[in-house]
């Protein structure tokens, strides 16, 4: 036994000993966790020994020779044996309910093989009890399992038996759907485009093929029955279990219209609301549309939802779709010579973020093309000149392409630049991409290190159910910019990768800022809140390669264990 190990027992012994004795003891903290390695991510970045905690919140980070003043008759003591203790992890824009509640859809996750998807949506049918008339929905079908990403409907009604189906893809950006959902809609060929979306039809015929983009969505969610209130607060519930599994204390659910809303403020006021929750309001939820002043309703009556781990000062508005459907707007066209027309006007952009911006709320703004970028730091540029400086903490999420123009503009005009690392490398979406834009542009994709360099404000978010909801996927992602799951492998972006310190903050005191946590969370410093988690190696120790095998084995919301791997 060395010196170290010898240390940590005597610690343990004189815990269980003080525990049995007979006299009162004066308190101590209610958890010690020392022993290991504690990156506190604080302004220094420093690293400890050993913290303790009372009623949840840290009131020791220090040394394990200093912890044993801290260890009462009831005390747990958590030894680490040398295992890292770090803070929760912060997602900065995850569609948590909404990925819990997939489980009740026929999930095409990721699958490629069109003889799988057909088996998928059989045994979806033959397994479940549906009526005739029933509708059968699910999602996550990835684009490039299809011809320029559009799957036709006659094999939606050949698998569902002439049902209405409904599939959204795994971007969130289109849908696949049966003929009889389109008949249901009223969409045939005199049917014209919405303004904000795109119903691809036969080339000869004009009939509706069967996938409908962006806007055109909106035209069949019209038409979907309701989903039972069990049912979607049994998904939130699943969807935060799944969170705090990956060491998720705190996130951002972008697209929350009302009726999630409230379902976020009854897990709240029960108390299973697991993490901490800044939700990002929006009347048409995750929808990609536009919306009118019913959003000014909707942000005028969050102070009902407000709630103890629940924030509402936040909007979630689109400006495009998505570059693999061509559907974001580019500031030069698309190789095919199209270009898709924003959601707004500018004009429009201009009134919407001027006002939102008065009410004292942060503009979570999606935006993929350079087009749509530079509409909305303009937007943004717009409020902070009409208004004055203020402490709203926008930011734009995805950041696909971003002309190098408009790189140094997040941090002039104070916007957070939100990025979904895990997209980071070449895959077959970015073989989608270079298809559409050209090689060229592909590699200016996600410009993280060139946003570090300027000076903007670094988040990270997975986007879940897009891609993976574990952050240590993106971590290693953005740090080598290839492949997470395997060795090696081509890199996207020449000069674009971060350092793993970087790639932590985005996803801890950086997103803790952006959701106005950072006096209670996001490092470990005494007075904070006790979000922690433990992962079974330290990532700074390990390979590149190796980050995302890291386990997380202890979630910590204040102070108390939200998940364990095991019992011990």
């Amino acid at each position: 036994m060395n010196k170290n190990q010898l240390k940590r027992t005597l610690i343990i012994v004189l815990a269980t000993v003080l525990a049995a004795c007979n006299k009162p003891q004066i308190r101590g903290a209610d958890t010690v966790i020392f022993g290991g390695a504690v990156y506190t991510a604080d302004e220094e970045r420093s690293w400890v020994e050993a913290v303790a905690v009372i009623d949840g919140e840290i009131v020791f980070v220090g040394s394990n020779s200093d912890i044993e003043a801290f260890i009462g008759s009831n005390t747990d003591v958590v030894d680490l044996n040398g295992k890292m203790l770090m803070p929760g992890f912060h997602d900065a824009h995850a569609h948590v309910q909404y990925g819990g509640s997939q489980a009740w859809g026929c999930s095409l996750q990721d699958e490629m093989d069109a003889a799988q998807i057909r088996r998928i949506l059989a045994e979806c049918v033959g397994t479940r009890e549906y009526g005739p008339d029933d509708w059968v929905v699910g999602g996550s079908w990835p684009l490039a399992a299809f011809p320029d990403g559009n799957p036709s409907s006659a094999i939606l009604d050949e698998m569902l038996g002439g049902r209405p189906g409904y599939f959204v893809d795994s971007f969130g950006h289109s849908a696949w759907v049966s003929s009889r959902a389109l008949e249901l809609a009223g969409i045939d060929s005199a049917t014209p485009n919405p303004p904000q979306g795109v119903i691809v039809r036969d080339p000869e015929s004009g009939e509706a093929t069967g996938t409908l983009r962006d806007g055109a969505m909106a035209l069949i969610e019209k038409v979907l029955p309701e989903v039972a209130e069990e049912q979607r607060y049994a998904g939130l519930l699943t969807g935060l279990k799944q969170a705090n599994a990956f060491g998720i204390t705190a996130y951002i659910e972008p697209g929350v219209s009302e009726r999630n809303a409230s379902l976020y403020k009854t897990a709240d006021s029960r108390g299973e609301l697991t993490a901490r929750v800044l939700a990002s309001l929006s009347p048409i939820d995750e929808l990609a549309d536009k919306f009118g002043p019913e959003i000014f309703d909707l942000a005028a009556k969050r102070e009902q939802f407000r709630g103890t781990n629940f924030d509402v000062d936040s909007v979630k508005v689109y400006i495009d779709g998505v570059i693999e459907t061509r559907t974001s707007t580019m500031l030069e066209p698309y190789l095919d010579g199209s270009n898709f027309p924003p959601f707004y006007e500018s004009d429009e952009l201009n009134v919407l973020y001027e006002t939102l911006d008065k009410m004292g709320i942060q503009i979570h703004t999606h935006a993929i093309g350079d087009g749509a970028i530079r509409n909305a730091l303009d937007a943004y540029e717009h409020a902070l000149i009409t208004n004055g400086p203020n402490d709203n903490r926008h930011q734009i999420v995805h950041l696909q392409l971003i002309d190098e123009d408009d790189i140094p503009r997040f941090a002039e005009l104070n916007v957070a630049a939100n990025f979904q690392c895990m997209w980071c490398y070449p895959d077959v979406y970015i073989d989608l991409a270079i298809d559409i834009v050209g090689a060229e542009r592909v590699q200016k994709f996600y410009p993280v290190r060139s946003a570090k360099k300027a000076g903007a404000t670094l988040v990270g978010g997975s986007d879940w159910d897009v891609s993976s909801l574990n952050p240590l996927d993106a971590i290693e992602t953005a740090v080598r910019r290839q492949n997470p799951h395997e060795e090696s492998g081509p890199v996207l972006g020449e000069n674009q990768e971060i350092d793993l310190t970087t790639a932590l903050d985005m996803y801890t005191r950086n997103a803790a800022y952006i959701m106005r946590l950072e006096d209670k969370t996001g490092s470990i410093e005494v007075g904070k809140r006790a979000d922690l988690i433990v992962l079974d190696r330290n990532l700074f120790d390990i390979p590149v390669t190796e980050i995302n095998e890291a386990q997380v084995l202890l979630t910590m919301l204040d102070g108390k264990t939200v998940y364990a791997a095991n019992d011990n």
